[in-house]
């Protein structure tokens, strides 16, 4: 099955990668390429720099607000809608012109144009002078069960903005994959924004089969359905889990780290001479002092440990030390000129191990140093306690405590945000309270980030005319608190947490399993019924989804069910599973755990874009509104 995935991955890479080729060919001879920087990882996953060159791309700058010199005739610039983007590329035309400089300008805007960006040219008057172009650019293939729309704005957009653009974009991506893979049999899904993204991708095949020729009618999408279902969750049925500090080596690397399109920004020391992994050759510039790398399925050492609680990895990663050094040692009773051979066959996989040990090994001892701190252990503390229902005066102090202390803005909201949800919002006082301390502490500006909290629905006020929060009965309706976890030896999905199971993966899991372990099965089922069903709705957990925010629905496509993607007795059943509004690397991990651990199933994650609390508050301040706008 893992063939299976893969081709789900491999289609919009090679999809994407031919339109990226006929773009470049689209303008003949030798060609500048101007990256919007935050297109460069994406990009780099898709095509490595020497197959730019081999289709004439001579230089690759990024995108800035300051003109650059050029001895390119011709410069294609790939970009975002923005509209400050359309301003500089604008800038940069005149300053050309004013040199004298005879350049023929090419524009594609990824994933497509905007009558706004289109009428900032005309309005600086260089409109003539471009081609413009789509570069319909969707989801990236992270890994062979992950794509993404790589959209860092998704969450505000939706939440905070009120802009669906990012909803249709996955709509549209979707229906790629239903052009490709077959009608997908069966949709079901939680949340306002996935209701709207599940009647947008009915409209959308409606209106592209009623457009289509007669001659066309029975061959737009392939006769076998190789999907068996779609199931798609809100980001907002979910606030709690992605403030929930990820507690796996990725989820902790990105914690600490940060993880951009696969890419880990690191001391060089750490890497030495290590090879970059196929196919990954980075777009972007880096220091002497700093190397960026990347971290995906092609590292054997990283597939291992990735999706592991980072307290079994100390562990692992001194066996694989051990191992790598006796295989070394064989060296020494190598005497015959055939066993000589086979050591130095050995010895290329050896140093490439020994070359990805080092860099882990550098990784986990900055993540050992951040998770030894007291700072970090405090908050983790009071986090999981909020989380378990367990909230007294001194976890309040402790917050208070973080203000007084100044520590991250971030770190602190990310907290107090997560006390707000669990609790159905926080008592009128103490939250005017924290507000006074919070604008003192870090500044008049951030009035308008505590607004766009409240306005988010993470932090607000107890209102006594509105309902108090429906965790406490999630909590024990979908066994979202796991006392007796195990982290070396784990069966349960709540081990990427240390004991909290994400809700949003326990829906899925329902879904698609009907059994969530511990005795709680759906309500229609038996005690005790194996979840080896293929099909997948929510039957059965209606109590628990009523809690959850937003609508339900359950829909199921004509024209779809002439395999539905059931499967066979090799093949298991694929689900795409799809995130509005951002995914965290511990949902993954718990989504790929739900696969080996229940079987009968196979997944394939599409999301917006990949977030951490830290990621979520950020995209909050308007520190993050002035670098993200204004777009279109």
């Amino acid at each position: 099955m893992q063939g299976e995935r893969a081709t789900v991955s491999a289609a919009f890479k090679a999809h994407a990668r031919k339109e990226l080729i006929d773009l470049l060919d689209s303008v003949r001879g030798k060609k500048g390429l101007v990256l919007d920087p935050s297109l460069s990882g994406p990009l780099s996953l898709i095509a490595e720099v020497s197959l730019l060159k081999e289709h004439g791309v001579d230089k690759i700058y990024h995108l800035s607000a300051e003109p650059f010199t050029t001895d390119c005739t011709n410069l294609i610039y790939i970009c975002r809608p923005k509209l400050e983007y359309a301003r500089w590329i604008a800038a940069h035309l005149q300053a050309n012109n004013k040199t004298g400089k005879k350049i023929s300008y090419s524009l594609f805007f990824v994933p497509r144009r905007t009558l706004l960006c289109e009428r900032v040219l005309e309005e600086e008057g260089v409109y003539g002078e471009i081609t413009l172009g789509e570069y319909h650019l969707d989801l990236i293939a992270l890994e062979d069960d992950l794509l993404s729309l790589e959209n860092g704005a998704s969450f505000r957009e939706l939440f905070l903005d009120g802009d669906p653009t990012v909803v249709y974009s996955m709509a549209k991506a979707l229906m790629k994959l239903q052009t490709m893979f077959g009608i997908i049999p069966r949709i079901c899904g939680k949340g306002q924004q996935a209701r709207a993204l599940a009647d947008l991708l009915l409209r959308m095949r409606h209106e592209l089969v009623a457009n289509a020729s007669d001659a066309l009618q029975g061959h737009i999408f392939p006769a076998r359905s190789e999907i068996n279902s779609l199931v798609i969750i809100d980001r907002s049925v979910d606030f709690v889990t992605p403030l929930c500090t990820q507690l796996t080596y990725e989820g902790l690397v990105d914690e600490v780290i940060g993880i951009r399109s696969t890419f880990v920004e690191v001391d060089a020391t750490m890497v030495g001479g290590a090879p970059q992994a196929t196919g990954t050759s980075a777009i972007s510039s880096q220091t002497a002092k700093t190397k960026k790398v990347p971290l995906n399925g092609s590292d054997p050492l990283f597939t291992q440990m990735r999706d592991l609680n980072f307290a079994v990895v100390g562990g692992l990663l001194s066996q694989i030390a051990r191992r790598i050094h006796d295989d070394y040692e064989g060296r020494h009773q190598a005497k015959t000129v055939t066993q000589i051979k086979d050591f130095i066959g050995k010895l290329g996989n050896l140093q490439s191990e020994h070359q990805s040990l080092r860099l882990h090994t550098g990784i986990a001892e900055k993540l050992t140093t951040f998770t030894k701190d007291s700072d970090f252990n405090g908050a983790l503390e009071v986090q999981q306690n909020f989380v378990a229902g367990i909230s007294n005066k001194t976890h309040l102090e402790y917050l208070e405590t973080m203000i007084d202390k100044q520590a991250s803005l971030e770190h602190t909201l990310r907290l107090l945000s997560l006390y707000s949800l669990v609790e159905g919002g926080i008592k009128p006082k103490v939250y005017d309270q924290f507000r006074r301390d919070i604008v003192q502490t870090y500044g008049h500006t951030h009035i308008l980030t505590l607004q766009n909290l409240s306005k988010a629905n993470l932090l607000r006020k107890q209102d006594p005319t509105t309902p108090r929060s429906p965790f406490p009965q999630l909590r024990k309706l979908l066994r979202l608190i796991v006392d007796d976890v195990n982290e070396h030896k784990p069966n349960d999905i709540s081990y990427v947490y240390s004991g909290y199971a994400p809700l949003s993966v326990r829906l899925v899991q329902a879904a698609c399993y009907k059994n969530l372990g511990g005795g709680v099965v759906a309500a229609n089922l038996p005690a005790g019924q194996q979840s080896a069903s293929k099909n997948v709705g929510w039957k059965g957990w209606e109590e628990a989804l009523r809690l959850v925010p937003g609508p339900t629905f359950d829909e199921l496509q004509k024209g779809g069910e002439r395999d539905g993607g059931k499967g066979s007795k090799d093949k298991p059943p694929l689900t795409v599973v799809v995130f509005l509004g951002g995914c965290t690397y511990t949902e993954v991990a718990a989504i790929r755990f739900l696969a080996q651990q229940e079987g009968q199933r196979e997944f394939v994650i599409l999301t917006t874009n990949m977030v951490n609390g830290n990621s979520i508050i950020k995209s909050m301040t308007e520190e993050f509104n002035a670098a993200a706008s204004p777009s279109a």
